[in-house]
């Protein structure tokens, strides 16, 4: 195992519509940093992954803290319904 720092962080994307009171919504999370965020729209994920990813590498160390570069690559992998396209 290689102890160099990854210079990728990866963000799992799914589309919920399971939640009732809050309707469909894009969920993004990451275990590597234990980052959770969502929005309305995919846009709006973005932004708000924008934001919770730089929350959440402020001020750390994050080859101690995860193993990571700082200002690492973002990868997301989407995972959508087989029909995204009629429920969307």
């Amino acid at each position: 195992m290689s102890d160099k720092p990854k210079d990728t962080l990866y963000i799992n994307v799914e589309y919920s519509t399971e939640d009732e009171e809050y309707g469909p919504v894009y969920v993004a999370y990451s275990d590597e940093v234990s980052l959770v965020t969502d929005g309305k729209t995919f846009s709006e994920l973005l932004k708000n992954l924008r934001e919770a990813i730089a929350l959440c590498l402020e001020d750390i160390d994050t080859v101690a803290q995860y193993n990571l570069v700082p200002n690492p690559r973002i990868k997301l992998i989407m995972e959508l319904p087989e029909n995204y396209a009629e429920i969307a």
